[in-house]
């Protein structure tokens, strides 16, 4: 059986994303379903083996981008070459997955900050693979162990939400959940929760009227092409039923709504996974954690689960 190639990129430099990478690679053997292949400088692979983990580079496949940067590494750090780095290795995972030399990207965390001292003006992953892709109806899922969050938003600031939440970015949500079945359900069609923005799901119109005025229309027109989606529901209530395996996905209105219940329930465990992309993406869970970056003692078990889920969507969406 022909094994899933997997570029795996190793994020910023002054993190733990090189780190984590490194070890999961060295994780692997010939009984994997599936390849990996570290997208970095192997500069930075080799100082992550012999300096931080104290042990000579294992033969390890590594994919260098086109264009060489060559720095010091200061972990825990914010500069431009280091986020410029970042975004390289994911460019170059990108065009490997377009060029048929890979299956899937899983990426290891950036920094904000970095990449934007970088030249890059993109809030996060998600974004910037959008602009690499030419997609624009992308949508972030956040998978944990049963739950699943597809956000109608991403990093969207709380004063800013309300006019940047409207029947498009509902409808694309619900869109995309249904889709991703093909890639968590099976044959079956996803049945789908869509939360409330308000408390109580603005209890009738009593704590904010847009679950009447933009929610539930949408849900009512989705509906009515076939979609198996029912809501909007209160937030606080609802997650409980989708930890029972009620619904195979929660759409939720903001970051925060969906990543909260997801973290709660899989941190470390959870994956992010970029839907309605021309490829297969999935990330961990977590940040470049600056406060333990150079110690050697990160985990790499997000990486593991991502790259789990990455192989699954491939073999599934190659049984579709």
């Amino acid at each position: 059986m022909k094994k899933t190639k997997l570029a795996i990129t190793t994020g910023d430099p002054a993190g733990i994303g090189a780190e984590i990478a490194c070890k999961f690679a060295e994780s692997i053997t010939q009984n994997d379903e599936y390849e990996v292949i570290l997208v970095s400088y192997e500069y930075i692979i080799r100082h992550t083996f012999e300096t931080l983990l104290k042990r000579p580079m294992p033969d390890i496949t590594i994919v260098e981008p086109d264009e060489k940067l060559t720095f010091d590494i200061e972990y825990g750090e914010i500069k431009p070459e280091y986020g410029k780095a970042s975004m390289l290795f994911v460019e170059k995972a990108v065009r490997m997955v377009q060029n048929g030399e890979a299956d899937a990207v899983v990426t290891c965390p950036i920094n904000k900050a970095s990449i934007k001292e970088g030249g890059y003006n993109f809030p996060g992953h998600t974004e910037f693979l959008g602009f690499l892709t030419k997609s624009k109806h992308f949508s972030m899922l956040m998978v944990g162990d049963k739950v699943r969050c597809v956000l109608a938003t991403t990093h969207v600031p709380m004063e800013h939400l309300v006019e940047k939440l409207d029947e498009k970015a509902i409808m694309n949500a619900i869109l995309n959940a249904d889709a991703a079945g093909q890639f968590f359900c099976g044959k079956r069609r996803p049945k789908i929760a869509v939360c409330g923005l308000n408390p109580h799901a603005g209890d009738n119109g009593a704590l904010g009227d847009e679950e009447i005025t933009l929610i539930s229309p949408v849900v009512e027109i989705a509906q009515a092409e076939g979609i198996n989606v029912e809501g909007p529901f209160p937030a606080d209530s609802l997650f409980v039923k989708a930890a029972k395996g009620e619904y195979d996905f929660v759409v939720v209105m903001y970051h925060d709504q969906g990543l909260i219940p997801v973290k709660m329930e899989s941190f470390g465990n959870a994956v992010n996974v970029t839907l309605n992309l021309p490829i297969i993406r999935t990330s961990v869970d977590h940040g470049t954690a600056f406060d333990i970056a150079g110690q050697g003692i990160a985990s790499c078990t997000s990486i593991k689960r991502a790259s789990e889920v990455a192989a699954e969507m491939v073999k599934n969406a190659r049984l579709a």
